[in-house]
């Protein structure tokens, strides 16, 4: 489980929910989902298939196949949200002097709202009203900057599409210094998005546009989507030029590689934290191990044994950038260390056993990665100043 930080526009990632969708990860993540395969972090993932998707309900752009010997119920805005969720959509807001049109706002915020929802489907459990929707009331904790924060889903929904909205806003400006335009590829790959999703809106017995009203509010129309994929796509386009286009340092062309296994003081399903008698037998089962460790190959050996005895969650060896681990674990990774270092390291998911492999140049995914991450930086200390505070109308 990585810290994932960045922006998915960053690596180019798109959720495809109801019509369309696109998504931005956070700078927060939530400890109501479920775990990945890495014991380090607990984070929304980008890229899960939503609810929505061809596979469960037909109703995604790329549906047309599986639907097209169904006919499917019409739906209407009132039967993809509750009277809370829509109550708190169909906003106009403008940030540093753009207008964000009220179907762009509904756009961001449904994409959000699905990749929720998508979540309980993998084991997240959120707060959910009897008839299946979010209960935007319910409260549920996220990491911010490093901090445990309480929230009710309706404050994450609202600060969330707010932060995708800053992010386009920013990556749309820079877009325009640098004077990039859409290809003709890229104008007709939206155009084949809307085709898809018109043969998808057949399958329910509606026109487009009250397929897409159905997802994004009264206000949505054709031509209004069109836009804000274009819009979509030319911020996709200032994220590779920035990527393709940045200069890392010596320093930054080379990253700490280690090997851990990781002792677990944390239930990873429930994020509960474990007895005080376990956390002491997880920290003296750490403490074991790092005194048998010799080589790497020692820790390797020694570490998927305890794996496959089921006393470790994790042995793995990983390639660390900044941003990718919680914070005791990055640290411990960039601090000054000799090749053949071990030692323990305590983090809020249990006691990792370490090895320091030494530093080992970037490869091509690690560097555009990086640059994402410096891109990333750059959006948030413009974030930060205030400049780029919505303003509702």
């Amino acid at each position: 489980m990585k810290n994932k930080k960045i922006c998915a526009l960053v690596i180019a990632a798109s959720l495809m929910i109801g019509v369309f969708g696109t998504g931005c990860d956070k700078n927060k993540e939530t400890s109501a989902t479920g775990t990945s395969d890495t014991g380090i972090s607990i984070s929304i993932d980008p890229n899960v298939t939503s609810p929505t998707d061809a596979s469960t309900s037909g109703s995604g752009a790329g549906d047309s196949d599986t639907a097209a010997t169904t006919t499917l119920l019409k739906m209407t805005y009132e039967d993809n949200y509750d009277a809370a969720a829509i109550k708190e959509m169909g906003k106009k807001v403008t940030i540093h002097g753009m207008e964000i049109p009220e179907l762009e706002y509904n756009f961001y915020y449904a994409n959000e709202y699905a990749q929720m929802l998508s979540e309980t489907m993998y084991g997240k459990q959120y707060p959910m009203t009897a008839a299946g929707f979010l209960d935007l009331d319910g409260k549920i904790s996220t990491v911010e900057n490093g901090q445990t924060v309480e929230k009710t889903i309706r404050e994450y929904l609202n600060d969330t599409v707010t932060r995708d909205l800053q992010g386009e806003v920013f990556l749309t400006e820079y877009a325009t210094k640098k004077g990039l335009t859409l290809t003709q590829e890229l104008q007709d790959s939206i155009e084949k998005q809307i085709t898809d999703a018109e043969a998808s809106s057949a399958n329910y017995n509606m026109t487009l546009v009250e397929y897409m009203q159905s997802y994004y509010g009264p206000s949505a129309s054709i031509e209004g989507i069109r836009s804000v994929l274009q819009r979509y796509e030319l911020i996709n386009l200032a994220l590779k030029d920035y990527v393709q286009n940045c200069e890392l340092t010596d320093e930054e062309k080379k990253i700490p590689q280690v090997y851990h296994v990781l002792y677990l003081t944390m239930d990873l399903t429930t994020g509960a934290a474990l007895t005080d008698e376990q956390k002491a037998d997880a920290k003296a089962k750490a403490e074991a191990l790092k005194g048998q460790i010799t080589s790497l190959d020692d820790i390797k050996t020694k570490g998927e044994a305890a794996v496959a005895s089921t006393e470790a969650a994790e042995a793995h060896e990983y390639r660390v950038q900044r941003g990718m681990m919680v914070k005791p674990f990055e640290d411990w990774c960039f601090a000054s260390h000799k090749e053949g270092d071990v030692d323990i390291v305590e983090t809020e998911f249990g006691y990792h056993v370490m090895f320091f492999e030494g530093l080992v140049d970037i490869n091509d995914d690690e560097k555009s990665s990086i640059a994402g991450s410096k891109m990333q930086d750059e959006m948030d200390a413009a974030i930060a100043t205030g400049d780029y505070d919505p303003v509702y109308s």
